[in-house]
């Protein structure tokens, strides 16, 4: 071996040693003096795209993937990973032919089946993403990708006991959200408690916990001391949540207690079908101290109607949930008074609301999701993305319309303008990905029959 081959040697094995431990940055840096000595390298090329798109340059990863497939066309995991970047962008019918391809090239792999199962649900191809999750579990029965992704079908199609089943799942994907929790502890079947104390844990984001909190009653009739574990962020709003004798922050101490249950599971447990999801809302509250501060604060400003808005979430995982706050210029009247209830990504949006909407900011005084609870009581009617926002609204048995892009969340189900879940939430989706502007010239149409009732 000569001296540039021992140089490449050593690049690549430093690159991707560092790339295996998280280090994408340095990995890529290794990867790009290496090609220096050989640009054609197909599977050099692979790995500068896997850094780049640990990176987010999904641009730079694309470009990087083609540049192997020129020199290394039938390898089935370039194809696969460059699927991956397509995904990131939203490229959803490229990706799906990347999959394709590489499940051609590697027929007993279940991952670009699954994947490519991903791309065709996010196209709105439901039955065909079925198929494809159904493959992925045939090849290996184990993957807990295919169940995961066959879980997020099924419960979007309403297929809710086939659906709660697998989305059981989720605990052995390694790049799943929120932790394994408390495997010293049994896990609740649903048995009768007589008396002893369950702990209730919250998971993912701050909209799951909000849904799913409503199950902590039907575990307090099973005859047992409910403790809820939730984010710090939650905690005095569940406070006042039915069933629950004690509500504790992630990282403090617990109480002992017997058995323990994820808040996702407890639809299995209780068989949840959609014939008799326990949507009785309101069910959560806002304390008396609250109320009277945001009563306050809000009647600083004119009478009539009082509309909360919400129009962007985190990019992760999905994107194109967003939309931005002068797409909903068209909203704007003079006879309207809007509220943010934007907090992170978009909030500075508010500072330079559209032409002719007065938007009141009082974001400044939400230290927590009780502070939100108590301002949406004090509006008519709220509309929001995707948010754990419009989650709190209909948990709050407040007015909500929903804005959902062309392909929504599985607890979203299909078609409907209304959600099972949330009596008093009316649904407005895109009828093609990405028209955020038919959704919002509906939404103003509705908004006026509003204002005039």
């Amino acid at each position: 071996m000569d001296a540039r081959s021992n140089q490449l040697h050593k690049l690549f094995k430093e690159g991707s040693d560092l790339l295996q431990t998280g280090e994408a940055a340095e990995a890529l840096l290794r990867f790009q003096d290496a090609r220096k000595i050989a640009p054609s390298n197909a599977t050099l090329n692979l790995y500068t795209g896997a850094a780049l798109h640990d990176l987010g340059d999904y641009e730079g990863a694309i470009a990087s993937y083609r540049l192997a497939l020129e020199s290394a066309p039938e390898v089935g995991e370039v194809h696969n990973n460059l699927g991956n970047s397509l995904m990131a962008l939203g490229r959803f019918a490229e990706a799906a032919d990347c999959f394709l391809r590489a499940s051609e090239i590697m027929p007993t792999s279940p991952v670009p089946r699954a994947a490519r199962a991903s791309a065709l649900q996010a196209m709105g191809n439901v039955d065909e993403a079925e198929a494809d999750c159904r493959m992925a579990v045939a090849i290996d029965p184990f993957f807990a990708a295919a169940h995961w992704n066959l879980a997020l079908n099924l419960l979007l199609q309403g297929q809710y006991a086939e659906g709660w089943r697998e989305y059981e799942w989720r605990w052995q994907k390694p790049d799943f959200t929120s932790p394994v929790r408390y495997s010293d502890v049994p896990l609740w079947d649903g048995s009768p408690l007589n008396g002893r104390t369950i702990l209730l844990h919250a998971e993912q984001g701050f909209g799951d916990a909000i849904q799913f909190v409503r199950y902590a009653p039907l575990v307090a009739l099973r005859g047992g001391n409910v403790v809820l574990e939730c984010h710090p962020q939650l905690v005095s709003l569940f406070q006042g949540a039915g069933g629950i004798q004690a509500v504790v922050p992630f990282g403090s101490p617990l109480p002992t207690f017997s058995f323990q249950v994820p808040l996702l599971s407890l639809p299995r447990i209780f068989e949840t079908s959609l014939q008799n999801i326990p949507s009785d809302c309101p069910y959560l509250s806002v304390a008396e101290e609250r109320r009277k501060r945001w009563s306050v604060l809000v009647s600083a400003y004119p009478l009539g109607l009082r509309v909360g808005l919400v129009w962007a979430g985190k990019n992760y995982p999905d994107p194109l949930r967003s939309s931005c706050l002068a797409e909903l210029a068209p909203l704007a009247s003079g006879s309207i008074t809007f509220f943010s209830l934007q907090l992170g990504n978009g909030a500075e949006e508010a500072k330079t609301s559209p032409a002719g909407m007065k938007l009141v900011d009082l974001t400044d005084q939400i230290h927590d999701f009780a502070d939100t609870a108590a301002l949406i009581e004090q509006l008519d009617l709220v509309i929001s993305i995707d948010t754990a926002v419009a989650h709190l609204a209909g948990a709050l048995g407040k007015a909500t319309w929903l804005l959902l892009p062309y392909a929504p969340d599985w607890r979203w189900l299909l078609e409907r303008s209304d959600s099972p879940w949330y009596p008093t939430m009316q649904i407005f989706r895109q009828e093609k990905p990405g028209d955020w502007g038919g959704v919002i010239d509906l939404v103003s149409m509705h908004l006026i029959n509003f204002r005039n009732k």
